[in-house]
């Protein structure tokens, strides 16, 4: 059994199609096939059956898969951590974070870290995602760090620090009443349309608290999963909402009008996976921004 019969499997169960696992892999199909029938002669067990021209893993397949991928990312694991050894002077961080800190955010985070740090040979690689895809990649320790919000159900190895507070504002499309409004208040927009996020998120809880804290039953016409849909059904004059500002939102025709005379904002967290051994260079960020929790928070700057 080798590494690359391991990668081959792993492969051809995410894409149940040999030609395009070949292609994915860069190999020839009849490499791909042999190459996976030696691994399941050695392991006396069929991985995958066929039916008709359709591909599944067998029962033996589904267990081995779990095996392969935990057993591939601790080769990862290992790898980085010599590569560590071999240079600790530097590191390199994986860096997942949600689309709406993306533009000022996380170059502020950065500099600052190396300011402070005086350590520029840490380099940093960066994902954007939805907050539970995000979380999902610290479980399987493919992201080091992750900056979003931390949601009301997380693993129980998820530990996090608050790293900024995030304003949220209500969004109109271009022409609606509430367009020319300075500011808003809850009775400004307690009879509207909303367009909502989905339950499970920091924002809809944000959200659903300002409802209940005024008795507002709100008439929700649509419920997405991220921001930037929000924004694209307030701007084709569905709905309003509730969110922070994002980098495309002028590109959507719509207006970010703050709320008078009441706070509305997320705090958005620095999330971490416990159960993963940091190198020294994640373990210096993550200790950085610990030491800064109790400090003061203002708008949306950075907690240093």
């Amino acid at each position: 059994m080798t590494l690359q019969q391991l990668k081959y499997f792993l492969e051809m169960c995410d894409t149940l199609h040999y030609t395009q696992a070949a292609k994915n892999l860069n190999i020839s199909q009849p490499s791909l096939s042999y190459s996976l029938n030696q691994l399941s002669e050695e392991l006396g067990v069929p991985l995958f059956e066929k039916s008709g021209k359709k591909i599944s893993l067998t029962e033996y397949g589904e267990v081995f898969q779990t095996y392969v991928e935990s057993s591939l990312q601790i080769i990862s694991q290992g790898e980085q951590q010599l590569r560590n050894m071999a240079n600790p002077i530097g590191g390199n961080i994986s860096l997942g974070y949600i689309y709406s800190v993306s533009f000022d955010a996380i170059p502020q985070l950065i500099d600052e870290f190396y300011v402070n740090q005086g350590d520029r040979n840490i380099h940093f690689s960066f994902q954007v995602n939805m907050t539970n895809l995000l979380i999902e990649s610290l479980v399987q320790g493919t992201l080091d760090v992750v900056l979003a919000p931390m949601p009301e159900t997380a693993p129980d190895c998820i530990e996090s620090v608050p790293i900024l507070d995030q304003e949220l504002f209500l969004l109109v499309y271009y022409g609606h009443p509430l367009a020319e409004k300075e500011y808003v208040t809850v009775g400004d927009f307690k009879d509207e349309k909303f367009v909502m996020i989905n339950k499970g998120t920091n924002l809809f809880m944000q959200t659903d608290h300002l409802f209940k804290r005024h008795s507002i039953v709100p008439e929700i016409v649509f419920k997405v999963d991220e921001c930037n849909s929000m924004a694209a059904f307030v701007g084709a004059q569905l709905g309003v909402a509730i969110m922070p500002k994002i980098p495309s939102l002028d590109s959507y025709k719509v207006i970010a009008i703050p709320f008078k005379d009441m706070e509305m904002s997320r705090t958005i967290s620095l999330l971490w996976n416990n159960r993963n051994q940091p190198d020294r260079s994640l373990r210096t960020f993550i200790e950085y921004f610990t030491a800064t929790r109790d400090k003061k928070r203002s708008g949306d700057k950075i907690l240093i």
